[in-house]
């Protein structure tokens, strides 16, 4: 792997496909990072097909897997790549409560801590120009972090609770990293899809065939949703900009206010040393 690729996770369905499309049709060499390979190679193939762009990869990953997470970094370092931008979509919000392979709460678990140490694993592969685009949401503004956003407590447990927190979870962090990887060159930025017509905002319940009667015709397609992403991965004058959230074609700064709070800098702190424990254990433990 000699060239400068553009990895995006979840790329195998609604907004992390029309990112990869999009990515594509610009003639860029792209890895997609899917959980599940049945379903992700005929969209590589599809993608491939309607671009005409052969420089489509795709590799395994899942961010339930501390072990998956620590694999594909490993992978792409052995390999030699480069990357030009990770693109963070990938993405979950449980009805229930569950558990990833390492104990976490789903959706933290995948959203933010799976996130945050894919990016933290690729980092080191990145060079001055490049950059990391994460996927935050409109329910940030009613997400809090308490002392226990990192327990795994099924008592009370609630989809929009937990998702909310993981994605404001990701703007703070966001933020923190824009400051720590300017030295580098890195661009690091946070994009909001706003709300989109996908599996996601499916509620498993009654109220179901009503909003998709009256509701899901009035919000953004994927390929709408997927213009913030693209915008920071890939629009020339956007490698300058670190720090900001894009929504569609227009971004804003993080407020300072989120970044410089006491919140920010705890979750930073307790990130990173999570962080450091996973990746010694994970390395330390015999390979099967």
């Amino acid at each position: 792997m000699n060239k400068d690729y553009y990895i995006v996770t979840g790329a195998s369905g609604s907004i992390g496909q029309a990112i990869a499309e999009a990515l594509a049709q610009q003639g860029l060499p792209l890895i997609l990072a899917c959980r599940n390979m049945a379903k992700s190679e005929p969209v590589r193939q599809q993608i491939i097909e309607k671009t005409g762009n052969k420089e489509v990869k795709l590799l395994p990953l899942d961010l339930a897997s501390i072990h998956s997470i620590l694999h594909f970094g490993e992978m792409l370092t052995n390999e030699g790549c480069s990357i030009k931008a990770l693109i963070n979509n990938a993405g979950v919000m449980c009805k229930d409560f569950g558990q990833t392979t390492d104990g976490f709460e789903t959706t933290v678990g995948v959203n933010y801590i799976g996130t945050v140490l894919l990016t933290q694993q690729l980092i080191p592969l990145m060079h001055p120009g490049s950059r990391i685009v994460t996927t935050t949401s409109l329910t940030r503004y009613i997400g809090k972090i308490e002392p226990s956003f990192f327990d795994s407590i099924p008592h009370g447990y609630k989809r929009f609770k937990a998702y909310s927190k993981s994605k404001l979870a990701l703007t703070l962090y966001t933020a923190r990293l824009a400051q720590e990887l300017q030295p580098r060159g890195i661009a690091v930025n946070a994009a909001d899809p706003g709300i989109v017509d996908s599996d996601m905002i499916t509620m498993h319940s009654w109220v179901d065939p009503l909003a998709n009667l009256f509701f899901r015709p009035f919000i953004s397609t994927p390929q709408q949703g997927a213009i913030s992403a693209i915008s920071a991965a890939s629009f020339p004058d956007s490698s300058k900009i670190s720090g900001e959230i894009f929504n569609k074609k227009h971004h804003a700064p993080i407020p300072a206010s989120l970044k410089n709070s006491s919140q920010t800098l705890w979750l930073w702190n307790e990130t990173e040393k999570l962080v450091a424990k996973l990746s010694e254990k994970t390395k330390a433990q015999p390979q099967l």
